[in-house]
């Protein structure tokens, strides 16, 4: 009867002990696990320039909200305008590959294409204003501004003149 008695609690005392280690494992599988986040892949892999003002991002295309660039090829209007549309879409690439963070703010509103109108920043920049600044684009106005025609300050959208020029000496 004692035999029997030591059996059964032998076979308790076993199974507690295999309860435990498996739990005392199970805890420690977790924390072995643990991994860091991997951190958000930088502008210049998840964007796409399609042009000064259009661009692809994580799969969504997407134009500038508050700036128009010129045009390039088959849309461009005359051979200045492809020329200040290749600028502009080199300026923007060159802006994503140097940036660390990107922000898109869409609207409800979309361009000919349909693709949304977004207000994009890189780095808490604006990318439209960035642009409108250093001459390569024009303010989004209706209708579009037109960069074959003869501008001046004045008109409507049109960039600031003296950044188109360079710097005067």
């Amino acid at each position: 009867m004692l035999e029997h008695r030591l059996r059964r609690h032998c076979a308790a005392l076993v199974a507690v002990v295999a309860a435990l280690a498996v739990q005392a494992g199970c805890q420690r599988e977790a924390t072995a696990r643990h991994v860091e986040p991997a951190p958000a892949p930088a502008p210049v892999q998840r964007v796409k320039v399609l042009n000064g003002d259009a661009l692809v991002l994580d799969g969504k295309s997407l134009r500038l909200a508050n700036a128009y660039t010129p045009q390039p090829i088959p849309y461009a209007r005359c051979w200045a305008e492809a020329s200040a549309a290749r600028a502009a879409a080199k300026a923007l690439r060159e802006m994503i590959s140097g940036a660390e963070r990107i922000g898109a703010r869409t609207t409800e509103e979309r361009d000919e294409f349909n693709r949304t109108l977004a207000y994009v920043t890189l780095d808490g920049l604006d990318v439209g204003d960035t642009l409108y600044a250093k001459g390569l684009a024009a303010r989004r106005t209706k209708p579009p501004f037109r960069w074959c025609e003869g501008f001046s300050a004045t008109r409507d959208g049109a960039p600031e003149v003296g950044s188109l020029l360079g710097p005067l000496r």
